[in-house]
């Protein structure tokens, strides 16, 4: 009765879906012909559209002009304009966009209508050139018709390429659905077979059970061995590493072995079959190896698996659970206490800093992470704070590593004393640190707790009997708002750092955005020095220097400039700068001076250079051997030689420095001091590093004659240089007035526009021939 009903299912379901066959396919049929009424107008009725529009555009021009531009003929022209330049922009969008850039010739022909309507936008007006409108707009006529042509062929294509698609797709169907049919027919079959199969199945099952009987019989013999392999078991779960307890559904132990008994103080008998759970985790507690409550978390099903646990004497235990088909359990215990205490010993150390046992960079990537997270919700700030100690490179140097290295410990003490309980002191590298401050109600908290850092690195060291001052700067972002990206936010207050320690260091910056845009100015300038070779980036422009004595020119100054200033904006002093950071102004340095030797060499004799030297170049390089090649490969003469330094490379009273100026000089270079009067301007510099010429900062200058205390200033710098036996030279001398107060106040030579610009080496040659007769007597002349 059965297989007659599901013989009657199986015909009805076929004849199911050959109605639904025959419904879709009625379907297909008449989304064709609706696919065929409406296709054909989409592309052709918007170019149709778009030349009408056109057309009617040119003849508002036509009866503009006719009615000589009057205001409302041309405002119907202008709303054709607009008419027509939206259609223009339907152009580019939707299927007729794809239909342009099918064809090369069609993307232009758009492409000139769209040009040639902005240059006839401001011709449509009163006082608009109409004419040249007309005119502009005649050629799109004859193109645009074209367009429309194709795209009516587009369109008749198209809806004869879709329709050619829904036969193919209608005829797939069709086999598709004849095949289903085929299928029924097919599990008709297989239904009968089964049915005949069932019945073979049945005469087999009554051949099984007498072979079962007969199994019977050697199920005994099986046991017999069966007896023997669990003696065997039992012995081999007793001499198991790993201790094994087996729990039924009710938590009762059916199996156990000694080891599991050993490592939880028990004996064997208390460890019996039948036990229940909390027989056995009240044992536990009697022999002292945990609580109950701790047994039974121990010995019960848990989801976190593996369970690492901590019993008597300190030993750690895992656990581990696994279910069985029946409902119970099996559990089994590993003693890992030498494993885990080593493993957690590794763990630390990867996550911690080895010196100071302070987090390290990941696990203060994961505590920042963290903070972040937390304070978002809270919708608080997160303060992060990049510190760095000023002066520790110096003091490492000068006492040791093992002296650095306890400084160091001490500086974390300090700043895990200054921070809060929760906040993280992490060690980063070298002499940098970082702290996350979180849960900050208002950016500005932050500020508190940056200043008493900056007052705990400040306080002197005592190390070893000896007193020190390293002192810290610090550089404050601040995670908060739409910013929570770890990355960003370490990069921002190293930036904010960096800002600290260029102000002076011993001091906190809070990042801003002009930090970032300095960061990226400064990378841009740092990759165009790299670009190439700088002889293809730079030349040298030359400025005069005047002796006030003689009328003529003294010297010139080499001045780097790019060759290409519309590749880049950067001032020479931005280019200085960042040479400097980078480490490339000894190479630009070597060139330049290599660049103004070899120029000089093939002036007059009696005309010197002056090339600035960077503090730089005499820390990190051998600055007399440098001086002397570049002397050697032009072949000028020493005494022609000026070169000029800064305050800054004497603020530290570097013993090496003050010989390779000594060295120089006994060469017959000459040392002038640049930029005196702005820096930190003393006279114990002055002693201790003997120059031959001090140049007085054009600051000074460009006020002389209008400032008394600039001329106070400036006439006491020339009266103490010539005492000490230098020449003077003024910078940024441009009016007659400052060139004759500087001459009454007995200045040796005079740099500025007055006399000069800077100029390129073929320029400065002309400037030379010009002014034989004297500078001075050229410019009184005018």
């Amino acid at each position: 009765m059965a297989i007659r009903l599901i013989r009657y299912m199986l015909a009805s379901s076929m004849v199911v879906l050959l109605l639904a066959a025959v419904y879709i396919s009625f379907l297909v049929h008449k989304r064709q012909a609706l696919f065929e009424e409406v296709s054909q107008y989409n592309v052709a009725f918007s170019a149709s559209q778009g030349v009408n529009e056109f057309l009617r555009f040119r003849k508002e021009l036509f009866e503009a002009l006719l009615a000589e531009k009057s205001a409302a003929s041309v405002q119907k022209a202008r709303l054709r304009y607009e008419i027509f330049l939206n259609r223009l922009s339907l152009f580019t969008s939707g299927d007729f966009h794809t239909f342009v850039l099918e064809e090369p010739h069609r993307q232009r022909v758009i492409e000139r209508a769209s040009e040639t309507m902005k240059e006839v936008e401001p011709l449509i007006a009163e006082d608009g050139d109409i004419s040249r409108a007309i005119a502009l707009t005649e050629t799109l006529e004859a193109d645009l018709t074209g367009l429309v042509s194709e795209a009516n062929s587009y369109g008749g294509q198209a809806v004869a390429r879709d329709q050619r698609q829904l036969y193919v797709l209608h005829w797939q169907f069709t086999a598709i659905t004849i095949l289903l049919v085929l299928c029924g027919f097919g599990l008709f079959a297989l239904n009968s077979w089964q049915t005949r199969l069932l019945e073979a199945t049945r005469r087999s099952l009554a051949a099984s059970n007498e072979d079962l009987q007969r199994t019977g019989a050697q199920l005994v013999t099986s046991n017999i061995r069966l007896a023997e392999q669990n003696r065997l078991f039992e012995t081999a779960l007793d001499n198991m590493t790993h201790g094994l307890a087996m729990f039924d559904p009710s938590g009762h132990l059916i199996v156990s072995n000694r080891r599991m008994a050993d490592l939880f103080g028990l004996s064997f008998d208390e460890a019996e079959r039948g036990t229940s759970l909390e027989t056995l985790a009240q044992r536990m507690k009697e022999a002292g190896t945990c609580s109950a409550h701790d047994a039974r978390l121990l010995f019960s099903r848990q989801e976190q698996n593996p369970l690492i646990a901590t019993i008597a004497g300190g030993r750690i235990v895992m656990v581990s659970h696994k279910p069985m088909d029946s409902g119970g359990w099996i559990s089994t215990f590993e003693d890992i206490t030498e494993s885990y205490s080593a493993q957690m010993k590794v763990s630390h150390m990867a996550r911690h800093d080895a010196l100071t046992d302070l987090p390290n960079r990941v696990l203060l990537r994961e505590r920042l992470a963290e903070a972040l997270a937390a304070d978002s919700r809270r919708g608080r700030f997160t303060s992060i704070m990049c510190i760095d100690l000023d002066n520790f490179k110096k003091i490492n140097d000068a006492y040791g590593h093992p002296f650095g290295d306890k400084l160091l410990c001490e500086a974390a003490r300090r700043l895990q004393t200054a921070c809060r309980g929760g906040d993280t002191v992490s060690r980063v590298g070298g002499d940098e640190f970082i702290v996350v401050h979180g849960n900050l109600a208002h950016p500005d908290q932050a500020a508190a707790l940056a200043g008493r850092l900056v007052g705990a690195l400040l306080e002197v060291y005592n190390i070893d009997g000896r007193e020190v001052l390293a002192g810290g700067s610090v550089g404050i972002a601040i995670g908060g708002g739409d910013l929570y990206e770890v990355d960003v936010l370490l990069r921002n207050a190293d930036l904010a750092l960096y800002e600290a320690k260029h102000a002076g260091g011993g001091s906190y910056a809070f990042y801003n955005e002009a930090m970032s845009a300095r960061m990226e100015r400064k990378s841009e300038i740092e990759s165009l020095l790299l670009a190439g070779p700088f002889d293809d980036q730079f030349e040298l422009a030359y400025q005069p220097i005047t002796n006030l004595n003689t009328g003529n020119v003294a010297r010139v100054e080499a001045l780097l400039r790019w060759k290409d200033t519309a590749a880049c904006s950067a001032t020479p002093q931005e280019i200085v700068k960042v040479a400097e950071e980078t480490g490339i102004i000894l190479s630009l340095g070597e060139w330049v001076l290599n660049e103004a030797c070899i120029f000089a060499a093939g002036l007059d004799d009696d005309i010197c250079i002056a090339v600035n030297l960077s503090p730089v170049q005499f820390e990190r390089s051998n600055i007399v051997e440098t001086v002397q090649d570049a002397l050697h490969r032009s072949g000028l003469s020493s005494n022609r030689l000026h070169l000029e330094i800064t305050e800054s490379l004497l603020l530290d009273d570097n013993a090496e420095v003050r010989t390779d100026l000594q060295i120089l000089r006994r060469m017959g270079v000459r040392i002038s001091l640049d930029d005196f009067g702005t820096g930190y301007s003393s006279l114990s510099y002055l002693k201790k590093f003997t120059v031959d010429q001090i140049k007085i900062d054009k600051v000074f200058i460009e006020e002389i004659g209008i400032n008394r205390d600039h001329n106070a200033i400036v006439a006491s710098i020339i009266t103490m240089a010539s005492s000490l036996g230098m020449t003077t030279v003024a910078e940024g001398v441009e009016t007659t007035e400052q060139l004759q107060i500087l001459r009454g106040a007995g200045c040796d030579e005079v740099q500025g526009y007055l006399l000069s610009k800077p100029l390129p080496g073929p320029a400065l040659i002309d400037y030379l021939a010009g002014v034989k007769d004297g500078v001075l007597a050229r410019i009184m002349q005018h």
